[in-house]
């Protein structure tokens, strides 16, 4: 696929054939919406939108049409402004990704981002509960490199959400420790003398 549609001999033709091709493919996805072809549940819910462009590949003629397809479909208040713009940015300078680079773009800007937001969570309701300290302690861990935590907020979560008795034996023993590495291995010592 080419990254650039053929040059226009003038600019408008060029906007009225994007805006013509919009057109046509807004019309076929609300077609498509309206009458969607039979399939059962549980093979939709196997597939995500990367598996779907690679299943529909044949219907995109070039990288305007997959760019378009791709970003017209992102939603919300985020990716949704995100796909305007890059859209916008598209037309201007009349370039348009290749599938693998805006695969690559989308994912550089929203996974690492969800990724992170979905391990803060995690992590600030994390107790340790009924699980071993060794487990809690390494899956706290896990969390804490994948959020990126600094060391005094990470400690201080950890500290919170570990055993209470636990805790009460670090405070008591004063061996508490601001560097979290430290620390977890002093919530697994005291973990052995309980």
């Amino acid at each position: 696929m080419s990254s650039q549609p053929p040059p226009p001999q003038d600019i408008n033709a060029l906007l009225h054939a994007m805006r013509t091709q919009i057109g046509a493919l807004t019309s076929q996805l609300a077609k498509m919406q309206a009458n969607p072809p039979a399939a059962t549940p549980s093979v939709e819910k196997k597939f995500n939108k990367k598996i779907w462009v690679k299943a529909n590949w044949d219907v995109f003629s070039d990288d305007f049409e997959v760019a378009t397809a791709v970003l017209s479909r992102l939603k919300g208040p985020v990716a949704g402004r995100y796909a305007q713009v890059r859209l916008q940015e598209c037309y201007t300078a009349g370039v348009w990704p290749t599938w693998d680079d805006l695969k690559k773009e989308i994912e550089k800007y929203f996974k690492p981002q969800a990724e992170r937001d979905w391990a803060w969570q995690q992590i600030y309701l994390f107790k340790q509960g009924n699980l071993r300290t060794d487990n809690y302690v390494t899956r706290f861990l896990a969390l804490s490199i994948q959020r990126g935590l600094g060391n005094e907020h990470a400690v201080e979560l950890l500290e919170r959400n570990v055993n209470p008795r636990i805790a009460e034996q670090i405070y008591l023993q004063d061996t508490r420790s601001d560097d979290l590495a430290l620390a977890a291995e002093e919530v697994r010592r005291v973990e052995l003398r309980l």
